[in-house]
């Protein structure tokens, strides 16, 4: 899978599983990298963003719960969300699923 790819509002995500192994701790999220041994720590919001991509779920869904949750413009809450889960998707802790045109 090619991971140098552009994320906007319908790109649909989901967590990878098969290579990480995720813990939440208090408001955190702990994450091993199974394949190197290293671990990943999360903020609240990077925790919730983790939860809710345990099936594909689209960026512009993960932005809506988001303002929902915490006191956000939304500029500055697509603006982190996407720069999260850009640098994340390097990192191979989040999949993209392409859907298929009829």
């Amino acid at each position: 899978m090619d991971y140098d790819v552009t994320i906007d509002a319908d790109t649909l995500i989901q967590r990878n599983e098969n290579r990480y192994l995720a813990n939440k701790i208090g408001e955190e999220m702990v994450i091993m990298d199974m394949e190197t041994g290293d671990f990943i720590t999360m903020n609240n919001v990077g925790a919730e963003i983790w939860e809710l991509s345990e099936k594909p779920v689209k960026v512009d869904s993960l932005i809506e719960k988001m303002l929902q949750e915490y006191e956000l413009s939304t500029e500055q809450c697509n603006g982190d969300v996407i720069q999260f889960l850009q640098k994340s998707i390097h990192q191979k802790l989040f999949s993209i699923h392409r859907s298929i045109a009829a």
